[in-house]
């Protein structure tokens, strides 16, 4: 389904007065696919694949890369450009760095969203609001109680709980990699490589959805915020009497 992006983003921010561009995600089984996308860039340098969302996120690019834009192998897999390598699944990789033994390391590994039943061969990001692509998978950056709210909106009906992963780094593969290999949302912090590479905060939240379940969710935020449950949370204080926040009568009669 179509939707009209420049109208979903604006009720989007409206609601929720994000500090990072949303983004949208979509992969080709072409280079040459992707070459119809309006005023596509591609990369001049080497990138880490977060790199590039950050582009998209901070920048407002609509840019395309494929395996030879990126630093190196694994980023390249676990994105799902290329097939995993046996030996990383053995913990050859991350051993000594991020984990103390190759059992860990390749424990992480198993962690990882498996991408190899979907081929393709490139990747484009762009913002949302500009509608040069249907994405597969929409990327909200934002602070706990933004994404709190949003994700809040998504839960308000059909409710099913949210069943998430965190893994350490590689947090691409439990967000946007799991949402698009799977369907299902995904919702992380931020890793090292995309704080420090891609422009991501140490207070950010990543949370990522289909297109009709973020549409649902700024659905379910409208609901929320009609019932007086809004963005930002104004603070009450800890020592306040709490009846009137939550709407009980006082002694003095009054309700919140």
């Amino acid at each position: 389904m179509d939707y009209e992006w420049s109208e979903v983003s604006s009720r989007l921010n409206t609601l929720l007065r994000l500090r990072s561009t949303p983004i949208g995600i979509k992969v080709y089984e072409t280079e040459d696919g992707m070459a119809g996308v309006p005023k596509l860039r591609r990369p001049k340098h080497i990138h880490t694949p977060c790199q590039i969302l950050g582009q998209a996120m901070h920048l407002g690019f609509t840019i395309g890369f494929t395996a030879e834009n990126i630093v190196n192998e694994n980023c390249n897999a676990t994105v799902g450009l290329i097939p995993q390598r046996e030996d990383w699944l053995k913990g050859e990789l991350f051993k000594g760095t991020w984990f103390e033994t190759f059992e860990d390391a390749a424990l992480h590994h198993e962690t990882l969203t498996r991408t190899e039943k979907r081929g393709y061969k490139g990747i484009v990001v762009s913002p949302l609001s500009s509608r040069r692509i249907e994405p597969d998978v929409c990327l909200i950056a934002g602070s706990a109680g933004q994404i709190f709210m949003l994700a809040s909106g998504y839960l308000r009906s059909g409710f099913r709980p949210l069943t998430l992963t965190f893994g350490g780094e590689s947090t691409c593969s439990m967000t946007w990699v799991k949402t698009l290999h799977t369907g299902d949302i995904g919702l992380s912090l931020p890793c090292f490589g995309e704080m420090r590479f891609a422009g991501f905060s140490e207070y950010d939240v990543i949370l990522t959805m289909q297109p009709s379940h973020l549409v649902k969710a700024i659905g379910g935020l409208e609901g929320l915020s009609k019932a007086g449950l809004r963005y930002p949370v104004p603070p009450y204080g800890p020592q306040m009497d709490v009846r009137e926040g939550v709407g009980i009568p006082t002694p003095s009669g009054r309700l919140a």
